[in-house]
C-alpha cells in the first residue's frame, strides 16, 4: 500500500473516531443508582463548608444539609477530600451552583487543552502523533465523566503531567513541586515521591514532602482536632464499609476491584495487598535499572503510572483521565506516523469504561494487563 493510501486510510479511521467522540459528549453517563447527584455538589458543598462551618466539614449530617440546598439529595454522597482539596473550591461556592458548575466546567475544559499542548510540546510529537492524542482525550470516558460531573481529575492530570515532564528534564526541585501539589487528592501522593526517592533525586523529594506536608497538616490545623478525626473516620468507613452507595467497588477500575469481584472475600484483602507490593517492587525494579535516555524514560514512566492506577485503593472513572499521559508516552515511542492499528487500539481502550457494567472489570482487567506488557518490554530493554 502506498503512502498516500495508508494517509487517505488513517484520515478516515480519525473522522469516524472524532464522531463517535462528538457522540460521546452529547452522551450523559448513566448511573447506577436512583438518587444519583453530580459529584460537583460534593465539592460546591465542601468549599461552602469550610467558609461557613470548617470544625464541621467532615460532619457527614452537615454535608447532606448542605448538599440538600442544591439538589435533592436521600442521602449524603461523602467528601473524603482534605481541607486543601475544600479551600481551592471554596471561592466557587461564592457564586450560585449553576454559575460554578459552568466555571469548572470551563476550568476543566482548559485545562485538558493545556495538557495536551504541554505533552505534544514536551514529548516532541509530530502533528499525526497530537492528533491520536486529542482524539484518545475525546473518546476517554474517564474525559467525559469530569466534564459531566464536575470532578478535579483535570487539575490532577495537569499536575502530574507537569511533574512528569519537568522530571523528564531533570528539574529536580519543579519535579517535587508539582508532586506535592497533588495533595489535593493525597492517594496520587506516594508513587511520584518514591520516584524521586528510587532516582535519588534529594531536592525534590525534600521539596515535595516539605511542600504537600504543610499544605495537608496546615488544612487539618485550620479546621481543627474534631473535624480531622471526623476525616479519618470518613475515609476508613469509605475503605472498609461494604455498601455499594459507600465503597463503590463495581464502577472502580483497579486491582481492587478484580479481587473483589473474582475472588471469595478471604481472599480478597489477601491477594489485593500482595498485588499490591509486586506493584510497588515492579516499579522500584525499572526506576532502579533504567537509563536516562528519552526511550528509557518514556517506557518507565508508562510502567510507573499504570502501576499508580491499578494500585491506588479507589480508581472511579472520572480517575482515567490520567490515561492521557501514558497513551501520550506510548505515541511518543512510535513512529511519526501512528500506525493505524495502534491508533485505533489507544481509542477503543478510552471507550473500554462505557461497558464495565455489561462485562464487568473489563478496564482493570486491560490495565493490568497493559501494566505487565510495560513492565515486559521495559525489563527487556534495559537487559539489552
Amino acid at each position: 500500500m502506498s503512502m498516500f493510501a495508508t494517509i487517505s486510510w488513517t484520515n478516515r479511521f480519525k473522522a469516524i473516531i472524532l464522531g463517535l467522540g462528538l457522540g460521546l459528549v452529547v452522551h450523559v453517563p448513566n448511573c447506577s443508582q436512583s438518587d444519583c447527584i453530580a459529584d460537583f455538589t460534593m465539592f460546591y458543598a465542601l468549599g461552602a463548608l469550610i467558609r461557613e462551618d470548617r470544625y464541621s466539614l467532615y460532619d457527614l449530617e452537615k454535608q447532606h444539609a448542605y448538599q440538600k440546598k442544591i439538589a435533592p439529595a436521600e442521602r449524603v454522597l461523602p467528601g473524603p477530600y482534605p481541607p486543601i482539596t475544600a479551600l481551592l473550591i471554596s471561592p466557587l461556592s461564592l457564586v450560585s451552583f449553576a454559575h460554578a458548575f459552568l466555571l469548572v466546567t470551563i476550568a476543566n475544559l482548559l485545562l485538558l487543552a493545556a495538557t495536551l499542548r504541554l505533552l505534544a510540546r514536551e514529548l516532541s510529537l509530530t502533528r499525526d502523533q497530537a492528533q491520536w492524542l486529542a482524539l484518545f482525550a475525546l473518546c476517554n470516558f474517564g474525559v467525559q465523566a469530569v466534564v459531566f460531573y464536575g470532578q478535579i481529575s483535570a487539575l490532577v492530570l495537569y499536575l502530574m503531567a507537569r511533574h512528569v515532564t519537568t522530571a523528564k528534564k531533570l528539574q529536580e526541585r519543579k519535579a517535587g513541586i508539582w508532586a506535592a501539589l497533588l495533595c489535593i487528592k493525597p492517594q496520587f501522593l506516594l508513587v511520584p515521591h518514591f520516584i524521586l526517592l528510587l532516582r535519588r533525586h534529594w531536592r525534590g523529594l525534600a521539596a515535595g514532602i516539605c511542600i504537600s506536608m504543610g499544605l495537608i497538616v496546615g488544612g487539618f490545623l485550620l479546621v481543627g482536632p474534631q473535624a480531622t478525626k471526623d476525616y479519618f473516620f470518613l475515609v476508613q468507613h469509605m475503605a472498609s464499609e461494604d455498601n455499594e452507595w459507600w465503597n463503590q467497588w463495581r464502577a472502580m477500575h483497579n486491582l481492587r476491584a478484580l479481587t473483589i469481584y473474582w475472588l471469595p472475600g478471604n481472599w480478597q484483602a489477601y491477594v489485593w495487598v500482595v498485588g499490591c507490593f509486586g506493584v510497588i517492587a515492579s516499579i522500584a525494579l525499572v526506576n532502579f535499572k533504567s537509563r536516562e535516555t528519552d526511550q528509557d524514560f518514556a517506557a518507565r514512566w508508562i510502567v510507573n503510572l499504570l502501576g499508580l492506577l491499578i494500585a491506588i485503593p479507589h480508581l472511579f472513572t472520572h480517575d482515567l483521565t490520567l490515561l492521557v499521559l501514558p497513551v501520550a508516552l506510548i505515541l511518543s515511542l512510535s513512529d511519526a506516523r501512528v500506525p493505524i492499528w495502534l491508533g485505533v487500539s489507544l481509542t477503543a481502550i478510552g471507550i473500554l469504561p462505557a461497558v464495565n457494567y455489561l462485562l464487568p472489570t473489563i478496564m482493570a482487567g486491560t490495565l493490568v494487563f497493559l501494566f505487565l506488557g510495560g513492565l515486559y518490554l521495559t525489563c527487556h530493554s534495559t537487559r539489552q
